[in-house]
């Protein structure tokens, strides 16, 4: 196996640490460089890329998404403030002179039982360990964030309108920072322009698009190129998604290995989006997951304010959760409770939603 330095030193400068690839590179032996020469009696592929003069060629360990991934995606979580650590039980372990900085709250009984059912965690609240420390990391924060408030160009484009960033949704935000951090060669040659692109030459962080977007879009551009029934029906092949490689049953296997070899830029961009597309699917689903979770801590947390709240010989017979404001609401005696904001029907017993005259909430006019 080649070690890091070798690799570099042949020329292959943008291949991550042998360490974080699923298979060890190496270093090819006479590699044969792919051209746009089309495929035998079509030219649907003609134009997509490849060629010499330092660009990237099918089998460089950057044209394999995986490795590309590895490469962009640990780059984004060394420059997260804590990186794989969720935010409740990194605080729960966190300790300053030897004590610890978070304590779980004193509950009572029945309150603790209602975040033991819901599978959530019991709050946290902060010992006078974890005060002093956050008071010494809130000043040595303090120059860092000022510096943060310094206008950027990214910060006064998004102002006049070129780009919002923040605008996107967070799936694709999180596509596009994971993907960031690559600037070397493309299909198409050196990446001249320095910024952070993608092994097929597109701009993954651009003032007038949407990469997350520009990656679905081309993906089902590229589905739908390689899997047109005309070709199945002119040259006698059908393409196989899973396999990234064109089937006969006329062909020869030598002109059908002719044939995948023609198409090898293609279908590896082809498998790449692929995989860009289903990282792109994970990544809501983790999101949604996430919100689920959230939604059921913040359901938790009402329960248990409402019972803290709850007093049945001021409130009434019936616990109808809290109202918008967060404050405990009334029985009205007519099956739902009354908002102590604006009198409002509240039927919150679940914590999952309130409803109030002046938050929005229905209003009966009889």
């Amino acid at each position: 196996m080649a070690t890091d330095q070798e690799i570099r030193d042949a020329g292959f400068k943008y291949v991550p640490q042998q360490k974080y690839l699923l298979n060890p590179f190496e270093l090819p032996e006479n590699q044969e460089p792919v051209t746009n020469s089309g495929i035998v009696n079509t030219n649907a592929f003609t134009n997509m890329g490849g060629g010499s003069g330092g660009a990237l060629q099918v089998g460089d360990p950057m044209m394999n998404f995986d490795n590309f991934y590895n490469y962009t995606g640990n780059k984004y979580m060394m420059n997260q403030d804590r990186p794989n650590l969720d935010s409740y039980s990194d605080n729960a372990q966190k300790t300053f002179l030897g004590m610890p900085s978070y304590r779980q709250q004193e509950l009572t009984g029945p309150d603790m039982g209602e975040y033991i059912a819901s599978g959530t965690n019991i709050p946290l609240e902060q010992t006078m360990a974890g005060n002093i420390q956050s008071k010494i990391e809130g000043a040595k924060g303090g120059i860092k964030n000022l510096m943060g408030k310094v206008p950027t160009l990214t910060n006064i484009l998004n102002r006049i309108g070129v780009q919002n960033f923040n605008s996107l949704s967070p799936a694709d935000q999180l596509f596009i920072k994971t993907n960031s951090g690559y600037r070397g060669p493309t299909v198409f040659g050196e990446n001249t322009g320095g910024g952070n692109v993608d092994p097929f030459g597109m701009n993954v962080e651009s003032l007038m698009g949407n990469y997350a977007e520009g990656v679905r879009d081309n993906f089902s551009q590229l589905q739908d190129t390689l899997t047109n029934k005309d070709r199945a029906a002119k040259d006698g092949v059908t393409f196989n998604e899973i396999t990234g490689e064109f089937e006969s049953d006329t062909l020869t296997d030598a002109d059908l290995a002719a044939y995948n070899k023609q198409t090898n830029m293609i279908r590896n961009k082809f498998l790449f989006r692929k995989k860009q597309q289903d990282q792109q699917d994970k990544n809501q689903r983790d999101i949604d997951k996430k919100a689920a979770v959230e939604a059921n801590i913040a359901a938790a947390a009402s329960r248990a304010e409402s019972k803290r709240q709850y007093n049945p010989a001021v409130h009434g017979k019936n616990n109808y959760g809290l109202d918008s404001a967060g404050k405990q609401s009334y029985d009205t005696g007519q099956g739902f409770g009354s908002s102590s904001v604006d009198g409002g029907p509240v039927s919150n017993k679940t914590g999952r939603g309130r409803t109030g005259y002046f938050y929005g909430g229905l209003a009966s006019i009889l």
